[in-house]
């Protein structure tokens, strides 16, 4: 379960971090210029969808954190109750 989790975030970390950096770039070094509004307005929707992915990414990796925490201790509570 776990090894799935981690191929989702990084495929949503990678996929992110291209969502973010290839319109930056095109914006940034592209002939394109700054009043070509529809241009414009695309890289800034794609740049935002890749943020979103990436807040979705970090997130999954806390929860993940998380329930690890949380089955190590469900673990040590088991094993203290049964030792009593």
């Amino acid at each position: 379960m776990f090894k799935d989790r981690v191929v989702i975030w990084t495929l949503e970390y990678i996929i992110g971090g291209m969502l973010v950096l290839v319109p930056l770039v095109a914006l940034g070094f592209g002939r394109i210029s700054w009043t070509d509004t529809s241009f414009l307005a695309v890289g800034l929707f794609v740049i935002s969808l890749g943020v979103i992915l990436l807040s979705c990414a970090s997130s999954m990796r806390q929860r993940m954190l998380l329930a690890r925490r949380i089955e190590a201790l469900a673990e040590r509570v088991t094993e203290a109750t049964a030792s009593l």
